[in-house]
């Protein structure tokens, strides 16, 4: 899990960084699809009470594993950004870039000591860890 929190602050400077294959994506909206991420992945944890909810939650959290996979694909085909630019984005979301994964890691914590959570954090430990 801990790959997670690396893996979100080193994409962050690398996606305040670059610009995205596609004409219509930008430094700030791969920083916004990650937060996003972290977000939602915070929610979904945040269900797991018992045993059937973390059952239940496994296939999501696999396709919520993909997705991450996805969008460090994508930052790292950016080219890097301007300084001036990777400044304004650290800037603009560093207390967001902080909080998000803190909020996550507690629900991990958390779910670890629910019966099955610690199965349905493998859903997404696995891919997580991935280079």
């Amino acid at each position: 899990m801990r790959f997670l929190g690396i893996s979100l602050l080193a994409v962050s400077g690398l996606v305040a960084a670059s610009a995205a294959d596609g004409p219509q994506a930008s430094y700030a909206d791969v920083v916004k699809e990650m937060l996003d991420f972290v977000e939602k992945l915070t929610v979904r944890l945040s269900s797991i009470r018992d045993e059937e909810t973390a059952k239940s939650a496994r296939p999501e959290l696999a396709k919520a594993a993909a997705s991450w996979q996805k969008i460090l694909e994508k930052a790292g085909n950016m080219k890097p950004p301007t300084r001036a630019e990777k400044e304004r984005l650290e800037k603009e979301y560093r207390e967001k870039m902080r909080v998000a994964p803190k909020k996550l890691f507690a629900e991990i914590a958390r779910v670890k000591g629910v019966p099955g959570g610690p199965e349905a954090l493998k859903e997404i430990s696995a891919v997580l860890r991935k280079k």
